[in-house]
């Protein structure tokens, strides 16, 4: 084909294989548009390139798919990464998910009180349910937490100085900076201490007029060892009171229990953050806590009413439908079944032996000499927590005399796509991220490809 016999926009518009499609008709010429320009491109190129006239129509097809298929579409997760953050970090249950529905495809009281017929703040009823949970005065939430972190401290007075230590001046993911955040608030950075050993005096010592604030950063998704000190909350919060300077403590991923019930590590609780003296505390609510994506603030009354009242926090607020996702996630965290109820509680407490019985189960259920049991293999938490922690698990793998990469593809083009990861040269699935209720799913998948 050459340029002058390249199909007209209107023989394209007029094409029965389009109708179907029920596109409006000035965004199909658009969308055509864009195609014929492409295949202009390549015969100015290669005049002597071999496009027809069904290809041209087969890709504005394929146009048209890509932009009219939801663009999200539901994963099998079988990574081992519980909080997988290219696969939407924390689940959520389908009892949250139902009663969603509900709120979004209906009107809802998002701010008004239904009793006094008067408007009221879409964050009353969360902030009490934080301030219950984690024993603040009051919380406010934000779309996430490097946004909560910007306008708490933009909230501190523009220009002002706020005190961190070079061992907690990090890259947070994505990226993203303290230093950066800092200066995009519009305070000045004032860093103290050395990368290995920074002590209180460092903070006095560098205490001006300008001095709005101390940051403390949880450094969750790395550790310092060796040649070390650093400065908990509570040993500054002495001199914080002294001085009338309040501490900042960004904890990132925020976990309101205790991890050491689950066989994980101590980790900081946002109540622990609190009594220890923190006056204002942020964190994530789409890692430990098991929500969605949101940046929480906790803390003193004055300040979270100071940060309430700074013009970018409106710009900054969370949605209907993740306050509603929230509001939902934290009163399971009222009841003593909280481990089961929200996944991310409820992967990290899977049994070695619950696993084991469902790994039999599916390997009885696809053809032999294909997957074996795998029970040397290790989940981890992710989404920037607890970095040198590994969970036993089991899965399923299949080695080197099967052509892997071809399995790996054809798991990955399903209509529920199936991850998985390569360990010692065999693809593997690590059933402690795959829900038991996608067993079946996966035997059925397994089958057809080895059929």
């Amino acid at each position: 084909m050459n340029l002058k016999k390249i199909p007209s926009v209107n023989d394209l518009l007029i094409s029965k294989k389009f109708s179907k499609k029920n596109i409006r008709r000035e965004l199909l010429k658009n969308i055509i548009n864009k195609e014929l320009d492409l295949v202009r491109k390549i015969l100015k190129n290669d005049d002597s390139a071999n496009i027809s006239k069904a290809e041209i129509e087969s890709n504005i097809l394929l146009r048209i798919d890509s932009l009219t298929n939801s663009y999200l579409k539901k994963i099998i997760n079988g990574s081992g990464v519980i909080l997988h953050t290219n696969l939407g970090r924390a689940p959520l249950s389908k009892a949250i998910s139902k009663n969603i529905y509900d709120v979004i495809s209906n009107y809802s009281d998002l701010e008004i009180d239904i009793t006094t017929k008067t408007r009221n703040s879409r964050l009353d009823n969360i902030s009490q349910l934080l301030n219950l949970i984690t024993g603040a005065e009051k919380a406010t939430v934000f779309n996430n937490n490097a946004l909560a972190l910007i306008v708490t401290l933009a909230s501190l007075g523009k220009g002002k100085e706020i005190l961190v230590s070079r061992s907690e001046s990090i890259e947070i993911g994505g990226g993203f900076r303290i230093p950066e955040i800092i200066k995009l608030s519009g305070l000045k950075i004032v860093d103290i201490g050395t990368t290995n050993k920074t002590y209180v005096r460092d903070y006095e010592e560098n205490i001006t007029k300008n001095t709005v604030g101390f940051l403390k950063v949880h450094k969750s998704n790395y550790k310092i060892k060796g040649f070390t000190n650093e400065i908990s909350i509570k040993e500054l919060s002495e001199l914080s009171k002294q001085k009338n300077i309040p501490i900042i403590h960004d904890l990132g991923s925020g976990t309101l229990v205790n991890t050491e019930k689950f066989n994980l590590p101590y980790e900081p609780t946002v109540g622990d953050s609190v009594n220890d003296g923190a006056d204002i505390t942020l964190f994530s609510s789409d890692k430990l806590l098991g929500g969605p994506q949101s940046g929480i603030v906790i803390g003193k009354k004055n300040l979270i009413e100071k940060i309430n009242s700074y013009p970018l926090s409106r710009a900054a607020r969370i949605d209907k439908l993740n306050l509603s996702i929230l509001n939902d996630s934290l009163i399971n965290y009222l009841k003593n079944d909280y481990h089961e109820t929200i996944p991310v509680w409820n992967l990290i407490n899977l049994t070695q032996d619950s696993l084991k019985k469902r790994a039999n189960d599916i390997i009885d259920k696809i053809p032999r000499d294909t997957f074996r049991i795998r029970e040397d293999i290790m989940s981890t938490i992710g989404g920037g927590t607890f970095p040198d922690t590994f969970i036993d698990s089991v899965g399923i793998s299949i080695g080197k005399t099967h052509k892997i990469s071809k399995l790996e593809n054809y798991f990955l083009n399903l209509s529920n796509p199936i991850i998985g990861r390569i360990e010692n040269d065999e693809f593997l699935l690590d059933l402690r991220t795959i829900f038991e209720e996608y067993d079946n799913y996966l035997i059925s998948n397994i089958n057809k490809y080895f059929k």
